[in-house]
């Protein structure tokens, strides 16, 4: 996915795909299996809710709201991610499908009001400011009145707190990774109420609740 002439991201070009969950739990910093876990109770996801996964990946974001007992639609530009997304699905009952979408955050092919939930986890830091908005704007498009969206990543205070830490984890790509002075204010100008919880040092869940 290319944010812009800068970053590019193609993920089905990189030969750790295989490793990515391991990759992922293995990260102390990130929090990985503990966000994941948070994330249910953080959106307030119900039972037979129908749940949104933008940038799905291998599909394990899914996994606790299926634990919950909500049907989740999977959605990511990797195939090779969403083949290991699949084998995990065929434990679901069919209550988890996937599909390829090429831009899963600002081009959804879902119609208007299709979900209770949209989440998202370690996938929005691909898009620059300008998409994020748009993104924000779409995931409202497809959420039910009322509904919520839950985003997990790496989040920093401000740009001096991203550089410090950036400084510090000399392994941390300088990607674009949400400003907790600026991200917020993406979701309340499309009329979401915002909530904040943080899981690590560096890990944060916004939790955007619309107006019934």
């Amino acid at each position: 996915m290319a944010a812009d002439e800068g970053k590019t991201w193609d993920f089905d070009s990189y030969d750790w795909l295989d490793r990515y969950d391991e990759r992922m739990r293995g990260s102390q910093r990130l929090c990985y299996e503990e966000t994941l876990r948070r994330l249910p109770s953080s959106a307030a996801a119900k039972p037979e809710d129908l749940v949104l996964d933008m940038g799905t990946g291998t599909g394990n974001s899914a996994a606790p709201f299926l634990e919950l007992g909500c049907c989740v639609v999977g959605v990511d530009p990797s195939e090779q991610m969403l083949k290991q997304a699949q084998e995990k699905a065929a434990s679901w009952a069919g209550r988890f499908s996937v599909r390829h979408v090429d831009d899963p955050f600002l081009r959804l092919p879902f119609a208007d009001a299709a979900f209770d939930v949209v989440v998202s986890a370690y996938a929005i830091h691909h898009l620059a400011d300008p998409e994020k908005q748009c993104a924000v704007r779409e995931a409202r498009r497809v959420l039910r009145p009322g509904g919520r969206i839950a985003i997990a990543d790496t989040m920093f205070r401000d740009a001096d707190h991203k550089a410090r830490a950036l400084a510090e984890h000399r392994d941390m790509e300088d990607e674009y990774q949400p400003l907790l002075t600026t991200f917020p204010g993406m979701f309340e100008a499309e009329g979401f109420e915002v909530a904040l919880h943080q899981v690590g040092d560096l890990v944060w869940i916004l939790v955007a609740r619309g107006r019934g």
